[in-house]
């Protein structure tokens, strides 16, 4: 043999020996390190499925030189606590394992450099999902290949495979799903994409008809593991477009471009985030109602808060789950959460939404709000009020509704809906929105502003500010707790220290709280009003005529309805009758009640039009709605007098 020769085979020999070496030495690695990477995903498992567990066993592993084969299983871990139907069973998953450093999989697919190993893996057909198959068409329901690198980074590709149904008429249609992507165990950090192309469900021969399209399902995750033990980084859903038909209710309903968005960023203290929500254009029978969107931000918080305050609120989860007891819960940790809670002030933290908005063709409505927090000082010696007050440094919010944009909205549905001509479905659209505008003018919820509707509230050091009407930190605070049912000392407003503790507990309202109508009140509040109110008695309790003064209505009056036994008026009806020469028509009877579905007009078996509006006070009403209401009620009864006199019957 030539001595070149030899040299050459030797070589041959040598480098084909140590890859077999290698490709041992790997799979036997492999090997060593399955068992410590099943513990920790079990161990991950139990922590984020506290309530049902889930469990991954390795059930074969048959290590070859240049290849191992191996199934695990996926099981539910049932206790006490677990919700029936829970299914039983488990998963089973074949995977091949191809050993390093030169798997033939991953050198198929281009790729040169070595590798630790090429994994493929599916469900395995058992006797518990052959049904699932049976919908697949015998394809694996999932599979996934993966090549991990001696670095740590593992690449991937998973595929969910695609399902149709037909049963009694009815079809599911779904086109499967591709998710690729990345890890990286040192920084565990993620990246992935996902895309499904469609989904369709006819169901129009189901009792409750429906047929639904989604195209277009691209979901984006890209993570690391951040200084503070939480993931940061950005994810997000999208959807191309959704059509849904519903024949038995005569919808059609379609969106374009829905999202959803999260990004979560970090700096060396504290922890920001942005929500993002947004829909392209939505049509629904054929009336374009326009697209919105709204933007949520956290910024500025205290970012070893954030994690105590996680990792404590988990651990109290996962102990309730697990079934113990309220005792067995320790006060301490219901004390570091409220602890942690209030160190999330320590940054000064802000909330704001920039903006909501809805836009259409003719316009755009939106609202933005800003909160701005400070961390009170001594919140022990503080009442809740005193507390709210130091926390809030600054609100700001301000509401802008387009009038073009709402009259168009308003104008395409009278016409589809109720059939107007464009000329009338205008007319109307235009006294809905004079009557829109009063009212917020009446209740100082907006100003009229051109084109728009414009309300702006303020609030700082101790004052608020809504539409320029200041309002006193007291005052705006106090009716909060009042609404949550404490008093400005922390106290449930309804406690009695001096009742008998057999007794049990009376509820205390506020003192502007109505359980009941009484008749002086009612009496005192219309004479504020301007009214000259003539008591007389009626069949169900006292009633109050009033002159008609400028509403047009030849009778005015407020009658309160009494419970015989408890002697209690619970029940209050304002009544407007007009008398005219022609009766009101029917037709604008029914416009008007489309319109005011608050009141109800009607004629009555002297063919007089009436108007008329019942207010109950079970669960207590305040006074200055009351008054609101009267107010608004007086004020559209000379919208109602109009109305009678322009549409007299034919």
């Amino acid at each position: 043999m030539k001595k070149s020769v030899a040299i050459t085979l030797g070589v041959v020999i040598v480098g084909a020996g140590s890859w077999v070496g290698a490709t041992w030495y790997t799979g036997k690695r492999i090997e060593e390190s399955s068992q410590r990477h099943l513990a920790e995903a079990n161990e991950k498992l139990a922590k984020i499925t506290p309530l049902f567990g889930l469990r991954i066993d390795q059930l074969k592993y048959e290590r070859g030189l240049f290849s191992t084969q191996a199934r695990y299983g996926l099981s539910f871990v049932k206790s006490d606590n677990t919700p029936d139907g829970m299914p039983a069973g488990m998963v089973e998953f074949d995977a091949t394992i191809e050993h390093g450093p030169f798997p033939k999989s991953a050198l198929a697919r281009g790729a040169i450099a070595p590798k630790l190993a090429f994994v493929h893996s599916e469900i395995a057909k058992t006797d518990n999902i052959k049904e699932l198959f049976e919908l697949t068409k015998d394809v694996s329901p999932l599979t996934g290949d993966a090549m991990i690198n001696f670095g740590g980074v593992t690449t991937s590709t998973a595929r969910i495979a695609p399902v149709k149904i037909a049963h009694a008429g009815n079809a599911v249609d779904f086109s499967g799903m591709t998710v690729n992507g990345s890890f990286d165990r040192s920084l565990q950090a993620v990246t992935a994409h996902a895309l499904m192309e469609t989904l369709s469900v006819d169901g129009e021969k189901a009792d409750d008809p429906i047929k639904m399209t989604m195209s277009g399902l691209t979901m984006d995750v890209n993570s690391r593991m951040g200084k503070f033990g939480l993931s940061i980084g950005d994810s997000n859903i999208k959807v191309k477009r959704i059509d849904v038909v519903k024949p038995d209710e005569d919808i059609k309903l379609s969106l374009d471009n829905l999202g959803y968005g999260v990004k979560l960023a970090e700096d060396d203290k504290t922890i920001n985030a942005e929500a993002t929500y947004q829909t392209g254009d939505i049509v629904l029978n054929d009336v374009a109602l326009g697209n919105g969107q709204a933007v949520i931000k956290l910024a500025k918080l205290d970012g070893s808060a954030v994690k105590q305050l996680s990792d404590t609120y988990n651990q109290i989860v996962r102990q309730y789950m697990m079934g113990a007891s309220d005792e067995g819960l320790k006060d301490e940790q219901f004390d570091v959460l409220l602890d942690n809670a209030g160190k999330l002030l320590n940054g000064n933290p802000s909330f704001s939404i920039d903006p909501i908005s809805w836009k259409t063709a003719k316009g755009e409505s939106k609202l933005t709000f800003a909160l701005d927090l400070a961390n009170p000082p001594n919140v022990k010696d503080l009442t809740p009020q005193e507390i709210v007050v130091k926390a809030i440094k600054q609100i700001d919010a301000t509401l802008i509704i387009s009038k073009p944009m709402v009259r168009d909205l308003m104008v395409q549905y009278a016409i589809k809906k109720e059939g107007l001509d464009a000329t009338a479905a205008g007319a109307e659209a235009d006294e809905q929105m004079r009557s829109v505008s009063g009212m917020a003018e009446m209740f100082n919820v907006g100003k009229n502003d051109g084109d728009n509707i414009v309300g702006k509230f303020h609030f700082a050091d101790g004052m608020g500010d809504l539409n320029g009407t200041k309002i006193p930190a007291d005052e705006l605070f106090a009716g909060l707790l009042g609404a949550a049912g404490m008093d400005d000392e922390g106290e449930p407003e309804d406690m009695d220290m001096d009742m008998d503790p057999e007794e049990p507990a009376a509820a205390a309202a506020p003192a502007d709280l109505m359980q009941d109508f009484d008749l002086d009140t009612v009496n005192a509040m219309l004479t504020d009003m301007s009214y000259s109110p003539r008591k007389e008695d009626g069949d169900e309790g006292p009633v109050l005529i009033l002159a008609p003064a400028n509403t047009g209505a030849t009778e005015l009056r407020v009658e309160l309805l009494c419970n015989d036994f408890t002697e209690k008026c619970h029940d209050l009806v304002v009544t407007a009758t007009y008398s005219s020469k022609k009766p009101v028509s029917l037709k604008a009877i029914n416009a008007w009640n489309q319109e005011y579905r608050w009141t109800r007009a009607y004629l009555d078996d002297k063919n007089q039009a009436v108007l008329q509006m019942d207010v109950n006070s079970e669960g207590g009403i305040g006074k200055e709605n009351l008054q609101i209401l009267l107010n608004t009620f007086f004020s559209i009864a000379e919208d109602f007098n109009v109305t009678a006199k322009a549409a007299p019957a034919k």
